[in-house]
C-alpha cells in the first residue's frame, strides 16, 4: 500500500511539474511578445498552440513510459494533457494578474483599445462597440483575466490533447492488465 501511495504521489508531482513547465513556456512566450510590443497586435501568439502541442506530447510520452508501465489509452492520455494545461493557465492567469496589478496597470488600456480595434475591423458599428464598453472592461480586470486564463488553458489543453494522444497512446496486452488487478 505505501509503495502505491508513493506513486500516486509521484504521478500528481509529475502532473504538477509538467504544468509549471507548460505554464513557464506560456509565459516565456507572453513576456516575450510583451517586450516587443506585440502583445496584442500579432499572430506569433498562435505560437502558444505549437507550445501546447510540443510540452504535453513530449511530458505525456514520459509520463506513459515512467508511470504507466509504457501503455497508456487514449483517454488518460487526454486526461494529463487537460490537467497539465490547467495548472499551466494558473500560472499565465498570475502572469496576467501581475502585470496588470503591479507591473504594468495600462495593459488594461491596451488590451481595450485592442478590443475595440478588432471589433471596429468586423464590421461592428461605433455605437454597437461604445455600447459594449462595460463588457470590454470587464473582460480586462486581472481576476477575470485570472479566471479565463485557466478556463482557456482547460479548453486548449483539452483540444491538443485530443490530437496529441493519438500519436502516444499505446495498449498493452489485455490479458496482463486484467491478471494486474487479480495479483
Amino acid at each position: 500500500m505505501l509503495v502505491m501511495n508513493e506513486n500516486r504521489g509521484s504521478k500528481i508531482q509529475y502532473i504538477l511539474s509538467s504544468g509549471a513547465k507548460l505554464g513557464i513556456a506560456q509565459t516565456v512566450l507572453l513576456l516575450l511578445l510583451y517586450l516587443t510590443g506585440t502583445m496584442f497586435k500579432s499572430g506569433l501568439s498562435a505560437i502558444s498552440w505549437l507550445i501546447y502541442a510540443a510540452v504535453i506530447y513530449y511530458t505525456l510520452k514520459i509520463y506513459r513510459d515512467r508511470f504507466m508501465d509504457g501503455y497508456v489509452t487514449y483517454w488518460k492520455g487526454v486526461g494529463f494533457g487537460t490537467r497539465i494545461s490547467m495548472w499551466s493557465g494558473v500560472i499565465v492567469g498570475f502572469f496576467y494578474f501581475l502585470m496588470i496589478k503591479v507591473f504594468d496597470p495600462s495593459m488594461a488600456d491596451s488590451m481595450i483599445a485592442e478590443a475595440e480595434e478588432a471589433y471596429l475591423a468586423m464590421g461592428l458599428s461605433e455605437t454597437y462597440v461604445e455600447s459594449m464598453q462595460d463588457a470590454i472592461q470587464r473582460a480586462a480586470n486581472p481576476w477575470v483575466l485570472f479566471f479565463s486564463s485557466i478556463l482557456n488553458g482547460l479548453l486548449y489543453g483539452f483540444i491538443v490533447s485530443l490530437i496529441v494522444s493519438i500519436f502516444t497512446k499505446r495498449k498493452g496486452d489485455p490479458f496482463q492488465e486484467a491478471m494486474k488487478d487479480v495479483s
